[in-house]
């Protein structure tokens, strides 16, 4: 693998090749068929620089050359080990120990290898999570001039180049603040989620280790950990959100919402795996590869990565917001008289919706809605007694109404009876995103001009939002 020395910059260049050099001293097979290049508007990529079939391991990496909580954990006991007790109080806290609030019963079980003075430090190590210990990893050894990935530190993108990311408008501002204005509802919540994930983590990690103040590098540890991790499956991991990877070189192909790639984890005998990204298509010369990150939405992709795709086949319309706004408070907006009898929808409804696994999510994509949107719609029509226990001398009517709801719920029914009145709450909601879409354009078009990337992704939001509503608007009205 080759870096292409005409669209990188000197340095640029340097540092890939050194990266190059240092995954090749761990063990890291890399085909002579690719390289990186700088692509437009995308940063680095990857692209062929030969004919390359369909199933060619491209990059191979032996699962000890990855960064992950496992072998980041185990190059931090080794220096304890290595360096005894002053090794530990240079890297943990003193009240460590004392600040611990960990949760004993999702621990993961100790390797059997963790053996002596270095226990305490895997179980102190143990309770954090796998964003926790890699980003801590990340912003400890960037400041480290002996450290062994000073060259991958230095190619990976700088935390202006994820300014992209509605968190760091949050995080930092730099004028950026108030681009959140912006933002659909359900976007808005996804960066305020991440938003209060981070500083979450951000406590955890300094309260555990020493040293952890400059704010700035740690959303860009949190941020590159956040945004360049793929799946690894491992054992001891707590949850699959666990199950994180760092693997070098594989991190710079960029998103296709098309199958490119696969990451596969062989073996090669009975203590050594692979890690391995192969082709699933061929490409032809000076062709990118990509590699598919997920199913992913443009909201997800922008929260979460900070770009949005041109066209993006998994693109939906999410109406959690508008949705639970009816049923927090009742009525609809501009609300016909054929629906006075749509009941007042207090916090019974969402109750019964969270009992029975139906509380938020609520999207639609170009030509469906999906069944969790459907069963709110229902359950926003019928009265609000009908959503609370059943009592003994209740009216049949509402009886019948509760029993008509919880068997379109289960499955039993098609829900025909909930269908003309869910059409016109749904159509109500529609004309409100389409008004809402269209005022959000113009004003991104006049107040974000100074920002054309930014702007760009705000406006594929809204516009994709105005497309899926105008394609279901026309199949309601039919």
């Amino acid at each position: 693998m080759t870096s292409s020395d005409s669209r990188l910059h000197g340095s640029q260049s340097e540092q890939l090749s050194k990266l190059v050099s240092e995954l090749q001293s761990r063990g890291v097979s890399i085909s002579d068929g690719i390289l990186v290049e700088q692509i437009p508007g995308r940063g680095l990529g990857v692209v062929a620089r030969r004919v390359i079939p369909a199933g060619e391991r491209i990059v191979q990496f032996p699962v000890n050359a990855l960064l992950n909580p496992r072998t980041v954990k185990a190059a931090i006991l080794r220096e304890i080990s290595d360096g005894g007790p002053d090794a530990a109080s240079s890297i943990f806290n003193s009240t460590a120990h004392t600040n611990q609030n960990v949760d004993v019963g999702r621990q993961p079980k100790l390797r059997p290898s963790v053996k002596g003075p270095t226990r305490q430090y895997a179980t102190l190590l143990d309770s954090l999570s796998s964003h926790q210990v890699l980003a801590y990893y990340l912003y400890r050894e960037k400041l480290r001039p002996n450290s062994g990935w000073t060259a991958f530190w230095n190619v990976l993108p700088t935390l202006e180049s994820l300014s992209g990311v509605p968190m760091v408008w949050d995080l930092l501002d730099r004028g950026r603040k108030r681009f959140l204005e912006y933002l659909p509802a359900s976007t808005s919540d996804h960066a305020a989620r991440m938003s209060n994930q981070f500083w979450d983590d951000f406590q955890a990690v300094k309260d555990m280790f020493i040293n952890v103040e400059d704010i700035e590098l740690f959303t860009w540890a949190w941020l590159c950990v956040n945004s360049r991790c793929l799946y690894y499956y491992m054992s001891e991991a707590r949850t699959s959100n666990d199950c994180m990877t760092l693997a070098p070189l594989v991190d710079f192909l960029n998103h296709s919402d098309e199958e490119h790639c696969s990451l596969q984890v062989s073996d090669a005998g009975p203590a050594m795996k692979f890690f391995s990204l192969v082709t699933t298509r061929a490409y032809d010369i000076g062709e990118e590869i990509y590699l598919s990150y997920g199913a992913h939405t443009n909201s997800f992709l922008l929260c979460e990565y900070g770009f949005t795709l041109a066209t993006n086949k998994n693109t939906e319309l999410d109406i959690t917001a508008e949705l639970l706004e009816i049923l927090k408070h009742g009525g609809r907006k501009g609300s016909r008289d054929r629906d006075k009898r749509v009941a007042k929808i207090e916090s019974s409804k969402l109750k019964f919706l969270e009992a029975h696994g139906y509380l938020g999510d609520y999207t639609l994509s170009v030509d469906t809605i999906s069944y969790r949107t459907e069963v709110a719609l229902a359950v926003a029509q019928v009265r609000e007694e009908v959503c609370g226990d059943q009592t003994r001398d209740e009216p049949k009517a509402r009886t019948i109404e509760r029993s008509q709801l919880k068997s379109f719920i289960s499955g039993a029914s098609n829900g025909s009876k909930f269908k003309t009145k869910s059409a016109a709450i749904l159509s109500d909601i529609l004309e409100e995103i389409l008004k809402k879409s269209d005022l959000m354009l113009a004003m991104a078009n006049d107040n974000i001009k100074d920002d054309v990337d930014n702007r760009d992704n705000i406006r594929r939001l809204y516009v994709e939002r105005k497309n899926i509503a105008c394609s279901h608007l026309q199949l309601l009205h039919r």
